[in-house]
């Protein structure tokens, strides 16, 4: 008898796990199809507009992060102008550009960009773009370090597999959550149920993320200390003084600027930051500024040099803080490169331009 019960045990056991067996190899299954279904999507739809056999949709930049935005914006060839840069000239718009200089501008700015991921998109454009019209780099604090070496990242990630020249290795990048993410984003703006983040060529007022504009709040950000009782805004002329001092970034502008075509309309511009901030690192802007021109001064580069005492960078009105400028402000640094690039420079107060002397006797 206990035999025959063992044997209905054994029997029973065995029955169970074939069961088993069969249930994990259908889960598995239906587990493999859902996840090659899904990766089929991502590789189809290509929220980043990377990959040779996705389908023929209507793009926009749609990764809060622009790394991952902004390479398919840098390929397109309906623009031949770029903007480069960082948050400090993400307000410059592209169509107010294009009205003014009659090129067509691509905002390639991105928020806290190094210098090395300003470099690489740049280089991604030109690789696209061999013949461009005009390329605008902004210099600010990225470019204005002491220090022996660069740094490459921030906390954002930075997809070095987007700007190459390889489309396929991007195959490798696509299936993951943040892929699956963006493509459900592309899906909804497609089907009108999602504004876009940015515009089509790269602009978008980030200053609309801060609501009303706050005098006091910007205050307390443009003063950490509190507003000293007299100020003194230096008008911060380029001078080198310093021989010991080492910018590794400059090395990467050098780069950028060598690679950009002697044809190109090449600008720079010294960003408008706010006069009490620059005042406490006086020495170290002039003789950045100083680097920098030496740097443009055999090729075909004009500079705006905003980084001085004027009537923008000493009114706080025009500031959110240290850094950032106001729209109005952009408006009027659009205003005077379109006026430039149409060969008709203004002159300005609140501006001092450096041309070079192959920017002037082309």
């Amino acid at each position: 008898m206990w035999a025959r019960v063992a044997a209905l045990n054994s029997s029973t056991s065995s029955s169970e796990a074939r069961a088993w067996r069969g249930f994990l190899r259908t889960a598995a299954g239906v587990f493999a199809a859902l996840a090659g279904a899904t990766y089929a999507l991502i590789l189809l739809v290509d929220p980043y507009g990377n990959i040779p056999f996705s389908l023929p949709l209507e793009r926009a930049p749609i990764s809060t992060n622009q790394r991952f935005s902004y390479p398919v914006l840098a390929r397109a060839a309906r623009f031949d102008s770029a903007i480069i840069g960082s948050s400090t000239l993400r307000l410059l718009d592209p169509a107010r550009l294009d009205a003014a200089s009659g090129a067509r501008f691509v905002n390639l700015a991105m928020n806290s960009a190094t210098a090395y991921e300003q470099m690489r998109i740049h280089e991604l454009f030109l690789r696209h773009h061999p013949d461009p019209r005009a390329v605008i780099i902004g210099i600010d604090d990225s470019w204005c370090r002491r220090e022996n070496a660069f740094e490459r990242y921030t906390f954002r990630e930075f997809p070095e597999w987007m700007y190459d020249e390889n489309p396929w290795n991007d195959l490798l990048y696509m299936f993951n959550d943040k892929a699956l993410e963006n493509t459900v984003r592309l899906l909804e703006l497609l089907a009108g149920r999602r504004s876009p983040k940015y515009e089509t060529n790269g602009y978008r007022d980030f200053t609309l993320d801060f609501g009303t504009y706050d005098p006091r709040a910007a205050a307390a950000r443009l003063y950490p200390q509190g507003r000293p009782a007299t100020r003194r805004i230096p008008d911060i002329p380029p001078q080198a003084l310093h021989p010991q001092w080492h910018f590794a970034t400059h090395a990467l502008l050098r780069t950028m600027l060598e690679r950009t075509p002697p044809d190109t309309d090449t600008v720079l511009v010294f960003a408008p930051m706010h006069g009490d901030y620059l005042a406490r690192s006086e020495r170290l802007y002039r003789e950045c500024k100083a680097r920098i021109l030496a740097l443009a001064e055999d090729r075909r580069v004009t500079v705006f040099d905003y980084m001085r005492d004027s009537v923008i960078t000493r009114e706080d009105d025009n500031y959110w803080d240290p850094l950032h400028y106001r729209a109005a402000v952009a408006r009027i640094i659009e205003h005077d490169i379109g006026a430039a690039l149409n060969g008709h420079p203004e002159p300005q107060s609140w501006y001092r331009i450096h041309a070079s002397a192959a920017a002037t006797h082309p």
